[in-house]
């Protein structure tokens, strides 16, 4: 025992103090045990020192231990990693997260029963039973890519374990890696008979759901996984594009604060996110809730930062509704980035909103400049066209219309002539 090293992650110091002096009893250095009360702590101390054991509260810092499990699980697959729980319902949530938690423990436990349970976990992990032995068989399998050996050995676990939940999750993946989704998922589905929230196989199933398209139920078994389990980056975005396919662009607001929680925030999941509040704010704008179409838009704006393209798709979307949606697109046009005010997609942007605010003459000022300059977009052009043949002003409108078949000769051929 003595070459284990331990962390204990615990806010309270009378605990530390207990679990410290059960690793000495069992025979570990004192030097070897280290503690702290903070999440940060722990991630650096895992990436740094790489202990042996990791013993940690449920909730650290208003975050899951069982992210810092995955962290000290992934540094060797001999750690042991223990969570510490204050009641059963906790509990309940860590025995699901089977093989990422090798054990439990409710407090309050007295400092006896403690080194006892520790000595008699470490002796399991070294002397794994023969469910274990054949689960860890079939895993090696799986990783030299054997899937039918991999399914043999699964299933020979099955019979040495009365609630075989592990067995079933790796008979699920294995199906999973040959793109069986359907007979995966009837296997989670026999391991989560035996645990209901057992972690490994309800993203095992979201997982499967979402290869299947099968946006409704994966949306449902996520809600489900994040209601007890923290979520990467990969299955929160997965997560988002689920929400929208599945019609619940209601929700989508709800899920920043998961976003916010991460601490790696990947381009791919900025992106995904800020589409799908994009799509939940223009459904509540043809919905009618501006209210909460602003609200999706300013959170998009959040995740992907001062995004001009993105902002731009907002202004737009707004100035096409009443007045009142009209006057929120100048809040958007606001948080333009400061390095590019005055670009020519800036300007464009307050043109297009000129020309649903300005008196005409201001407009027509404003249009004449920018045509001259070779200033205008596109749309710019095509919004200038339509409001000088609504006004009636025909001469200026071909004339404006000819520097649009100039600046854009592929948009004018696509344009009917009878709009002009």
């Amino acid at each position: 025992m003595k070459h284990l090293t331990a962390l204990i992650v615990d806010n309270s110091s009378s605990f530390a103090n207990l679990a410290t002096a059960a690793l000495i009893e069992i025979g570990l250095e004192p030097a070897g045990i280290f503690t702290t009360k903070r999440y940060l702590g722990a991630q650096e101390f895992l990436a740094e020192k790489k202990p042996s054991i990791l013993i940690t509260e449920f909730m650290v810092d208003s975050k899951f231990g069982l992210e810092l499990v995955a962290m000290h699980t992934a540094n060797s697959a001999d750690n042991i990693s223990i969570i510490m729980t204050h009641n059963n319902s906790s509990s309940a949530i860590a025995e699901a997260a089977e093989e990422l938690v090798d054990d439990y423990i409710v407090k309050p436990v007295q400092a006896g029963a403690l080194a006892d349970r520790l000595k008699s976990l470490i002796d399991r992990k070294l002397n794994p039973t023969e469910y274990i032995k054949h689960i860890r068989a079939g895993k090696q399998a799986l990783f030299d890519g054997h899937l039918a050996d991999a399914h043999h050995k699964f299933t020979t676990a099955l019979r040495h374990q009365k609630k075989p939940t592990l067995a079933h999750y790796y008979l699920g993946y294995t199906k999973f890696k040959a793109t069986e989704y359907q007979f995966a998922n009837d296997e989670y589905f026999k391991g989560l008979q035996y645990q209901p929230l057992h972690y490994r196989c309800l993203t095992g199933k979201f997982d499967s759901y979402f290869e299947q398209k099968d946006y409704g139920n994966a949306y449902t078994v996520a809600n489900t996984i994040i209601d007890n389990y923290p979520i990467g980056p990969k299955r929160l975005g997965h997560l988002f594009i689920a929400a929208v396919f599945s019609g619940k662009l209601e929700q989508v607001p709800h899920f920043f604060k998961l976003f916010a929680q991460l601490d790696h925030k990947t381009a791919e999941l900025r992106h995904v996110f800020s589409a799908a509040l994009f799509t939940a704010g223009r459904s509540n704008l043809n919905n009618g809730a501006l209210h909460k179409a602003v609200e999706c838009f300013e959170l998009g704006v959040q995740v992907v930062g001062a995004d001009p393209e993105y902002i731009s798709k907002i202004v737009k979307t707004l100035l096409r509704g009443d007045m009142q949606t009209i006057t929120q697109a100048a809040r958007f046009i606001q948080q333009f980035p400061s390095a590019k005010v005055g670009s020519k997609e800036h300007e464009n942007l307050h043109f297009l909103f000129n020309c649903k605010t300005q008196q005409l003459t201001k407009v027509i000022d404003q249009g004449r400049k920018m045509a001259a300059a070779n200033r205008m977009d596109s749309e710019s052009y095509e919004a200038f066209i339509s409001i000088l043949v609504k006004e009636n002003k025909i001469v200026l409108a071909e004339d404006i219309a000819s520097k649009y078949q100039s600046a854009f000769p592929e948009k004018h051929k696509e344009r009917k002539p009878e709009t002009i």
